[in-house]
Order: structure tokens, then C-alpha cells, then sequence
């Protein structure tokens, strides 16, 4: 399978795109960055945050005689999507793009009848929260919908790959599960899918009850992060925070925040031990992806 490597970097107003393939071989084009694609991308989010809040609410009965305007927010949210990827699909249209565009197509053509697989890496939170799953190369060149694969790659990778001490599989397989902050959350769905693994798996969970001291609960998330018998999957559901130099925020209890920066320790040891892959279910989670992918590569 052939892979294919594009970066792109945001350089004050101009996007840099670097193509690079085979046995050296590389492409690079500039290509001017519309502010309003940003813009377009706020409303969308504006959209799709007020959907699901106030899907998760449900409606409250009005009370006394003041007329509440209902907004129908799905619809607004398919509104937003459609204008998001139409400008998105014009902006990687462009002419400046062609010769990128017409490089990956043809080293697809030629790879046939197997996919090759596309890796996006971009170098600041504007671009990355960009929909460039949805690019539409293989509509453009006439190619199947799976002849090119894209895929998001953290621009940073720390972790190098380690040789782990295979698993007896007469063993379960291991997960933590992690339950953040729940408010205007409902984690119920999230719980009885897990637990329904069972009958392959040990599941430890762990999560934030009133009255719990903060400190002894960020103690105790790292001690079961780091356990002697190791962890195959991680999972954490609840709120998250974007940031770059910590690398995202996870919410573990009401107004209570745990940095990726103060687990990566904890993961590095859980590495070691034998985690494979972790899922963080949670909202403006772009920095947090990249933080785990730049070390969840083993």
C-alpha cells in the first residue's frame, strides 16, 4: 500500500503544502487561506453545540406569558454543515492545489486495485479542526469513494515503537475506563456499552462522586493509569478543553481540570506496560487527539 504524506502549515496569510511520496520524491505549493472558512467554521460549531445542548436538555415548559422563540437548531446545523464543506471543497479546489491534486490522484490510478493512504498533518488548531475527511479527491478524479484514505497524523511523534510483551490470550483484555464531569451529560449509554464487554474484558472504572477530595481523585486516576498488570484500551467520556501547551484538558469533576501534560508521565509507564489505544469521547478535543496520537503510536 502506497502512503502518502501532506502537511500543511499556516504561514501569516498563506497556507504552505507539502506533498511528499515514494523514494523522495516531494511537492510543495502556497495557497492563500480565506479568513471566512474560520468564520464559516465558528457558526458551524455555534450550530452543532446548540443542537446537542439543547437536545440533551429537552425543552422546559414556558412559564407565565412571555413567548419563548423556538430555534430549530438541526436544522441550522445542516444549514451550517453544507456551507462549511461547499467552501471548505472550493478552497482545496483551487488552482494552486491541481498539480497536488492531480500527483495523488495518479499514484492512486497506478497503485490499483489497492488504496493508498493519505496522511494530513497540520501545523495549528485553524487548519486542523478543518473537515479534510470529507475532501472530495476520489469524486473529483472519478475514482472509488475508497481509493484514497486520509488520514490525520499529529505534526509532533514522541513515542518510537517498543517491542511489548505479548498478551496470553487466554487473558482479558484490560480497560480503564475514566468518567469526567457529567454535567449536562448523561453517561448511561456510554457505561452499558462497556459493560457489555464483559465477557472479553476486565473493566475498571473510575469516576468523581460528591464530596470527593480533588486531589486524592487526579492521585488516584494516575496510580490506576500506571497499574502493574498494564491497560489495553483507555477511555475517558466527558467535557474537554482545546490547549496547546498542555495539550488539551480533560474535565474529571465539576470546575476541576487534568492537564494531558500531567498523565503523560502516567501514559509513558502505561505504554510500557502494554497500552494499545485510547478513546477520548469529549467535546474540543483536537490537542488532545494529537497529544495522545504523538504517543499512542506503538
Amino acid at each position: 500500500m502506497a502512503h502518502l504524506h501532506l502537511k500543511i502549515q499556516s504561514i501569516e496569510q498563506v497556507c504552505l503544502f507539502e506533498l511528499s511520496w515514494g523514494k523522495g520524491q516531494h511537492l510543495s505549493v502556497m495557497l492563500f487561506y480565506p479568513q471566512y472558512l474560520t468564520k464559516i467554521y465558528q457558526e458551524w460549531q455555534e450550530c452543532y453545540l446548540n443542537f446537542y445542548q439543547n437536545s440533551l436538555r429537552g425543552r422546559v415548559a414556558d412559564i407565565g406569558c412571555i413567548e419563548t422563540i423556538i430555534v430549530d437548531w438541526q436544522a441550522k446545523l445542516v444549514q451550517a454543515e453544507v456551507k462549511l464543506l461547499s467552501e471548505f471543497h472550493k478552497w482545496l479546489r483551487s488552482a494552486e492545489l491541481y498539480e497536488i491534486r492531480t500527483t495523488i490522484s495518479n499514484i492512486a490510478k497506478e497503485q490499483s486495485p489497492i488504496p493508498v493512504t493519505l496522511f494530513i498533518t497540520c501545523n495549528c488548531l485553524e487548519l486542523t479542526r478543518l473537515p479534510w475527511e470529507a475532501w472530495d479527491i476520489n469524486s473529483e478524479f472519478s475514482l472509488s469513494s475508497e481509493k484514497i484514505k486520509i488520514v490525520r497524523k499529529p505534526i509532533n511523534i514522541y513515542q518510537t515503537v517498543k517491542n511489548v510483551k505479548g498478551k496470553n490470550r487466554s487473558q482479558k483484555i484490560r480497560v480503564l475506563a475514566i468518567l469526567g464531569d457529567d454535567t449536562d451529560l448523561d453517561f448511561q449509554a456510554e457505561k452499558q456499552a462497556i459493560i457489555k464487554l464483559n465477557s472479553i474484558a476486565y473493566i475498571e472504572f473510575i469516576s468523581w462522586q460528591p464530596g470527593q477530595n480533588i486531589t486524592e481523585l487526579k492521585t488516584k486516576i494516575r496510580n490506576t493509569i500506571v497499574s502493574k498488570n498494564g491497560w489495553d484500551i483507555l477511555f475517558f467520556a466527558g467535557h474537554s478543553n482545546e490547549n496547546d501547551l498542555t495539550g488539551g484538558e480533560i474535565s474529571i469533576a465539576p470546575n476541576t481540570t487534568l492537564s494531558l501534560t500531567e498523565i503523560t508521565p502516567a501514559i509513558n509507564i502505561a505504554l510500557e506496560r502494554g497500552l494499545q489505544f485510547a478513546i477520548f469521547n469529549s467535546c474540543n478535543g483536537l490537542s488532545i487527539a494529537n497529544t495522545a496520537l504523538a504517543y499512542l503510536t506503538c
